[in-house]
């Protein structure tokens, strides 16, 4: 066995589960596409995570997080894990590059990742125009138009943050009025770069090298218009990163893990955690309680395996 356990997913649950795991003396590695941090990597600040005062800065708390798992002795390793083989003694954990990794328990924590537009150009002008952070790529758009594509908190969010450096930020909602916090909805209003514009939704991403135009479509009269930008950032929702389990275990109508009070799934040895499960509340210090939650499960299953052998 390559590990006593594996935990897929780099952000707050997951870093979690494997400093405690490896705290406790167990073989943990940790496995993420991305950069480690997860989501708190591109947020500017949370002010919801206990112990730090009024709000840390989401690239500053999650550094801290790696470091103290790395510290604790997990290995962690930058792969795309696109299956899971299981077998009666222990799970196989396969990763895009062909490499794969057994261990006797693992842990889920792989969270969200932001819905397409699924509309054309948007593929074709990735690094091109379409911006997947504000708080990362806004910079490069200096003085330019950009559009952010959806009206709830994490596009009110990116836009402030677009705000900051663009000449003009449009915001795209395809319903009638903005779904973000009222607190949200008031510092965009009063933020003269943004406009927003609601009952609009994007229908295509249109240039030649680089992004020239969105095209967008009124909801209530059909009218199509050309507008003209030179970036474009879609946050219209978040889905869970569960694709490569749905023949691996149950997966509710949203596509999240279902799993018991004690984080296990239907598939003994399999354990969720974080915003990849189904009830999450989807908040920093949840998904740290998530992470320390399901370690203490799997030490409990290791100890039983162990027992049985």
């Amino acid at each position: 066995m390559d590990y006593d356990a594996i935990i897929v997913g780099g952000g707050p649950a997951g870093l979690t589960a494997g400093r405690h795991l490896a705290q406790a003396g167990f073989r943990a590695l940790l496995l993420d596409k991305e950069s480690f941090g997860g989501q708190m990597m591109n947020l500017e600040w949370v002010v919801d995570y206990p112990g730090t005062g009024e709000r840390i800065a989401g690239a500053t708390l999650a550094s801290e997080m790696v470091d103290a798992a790395a510290s604790a002795g997990v290995r962690m390793e930058q792969r795309e894990v696109v299956d899971i083989e299981c077998y009666s003694a222990c799970k196989s954990v396969v990763c895009a590059d062909g490499k794969a990794y057994t261990c006797s328990v693992l842990i889920l924590a792989g969270g969200l990742i932001p819905k397409k537009l699924a509309v054309p150009g948007e593929e074709e002008f990735q690094g091109k125009g379409m911006i997947h952070c504000a708080l990362c790529d806004a910079s490069l758009f200096s003085n330019q138009v950009v559009a952010v594509c959806g009206g709830g908190d994490a596009g009110i969010i990116e836009a402030l943050l677009v705000a900051n450096y663009a000449a003009k930020v449009l915001v795209i909602e395809a319903e009638a009025e903005l779904s973000a916090k009222p607190a949200l909805r008031a510092r965009a209003r009063a933020q003269p770069k943004i406009e927003i514009r609601c009952g609009e939704k994007a229908v295509e991403i249109v240039g030649e090298k680089f992004v020239t135009g969105l095209q967008v479509v009124n909801a209530a009269s059909g009218r199509k218009e050309l507008l003209a930008v030179e970036g474009v950032l879609a946050r219209v929702g978040f889905a869970p990163a569960s694709n490569y389990l749905r023949t691996v275990l149950a997966l509710d109508d949203l596509d999240y893990v279902v799993a018991n009070e004690q984080f296990e799934t239907e598939v003994s040895g399999i354990i969720a955690a974080g915003d990849i499960r189904r009830g999450s509340p989807r908040r920093v210090a949840a998904a740290v309680s998530d992470g320390a939650g399901a370690a203490i499960a799997a030490q409990r299953l290791l100890q039983e395996m162990k027992q049985e052998v």
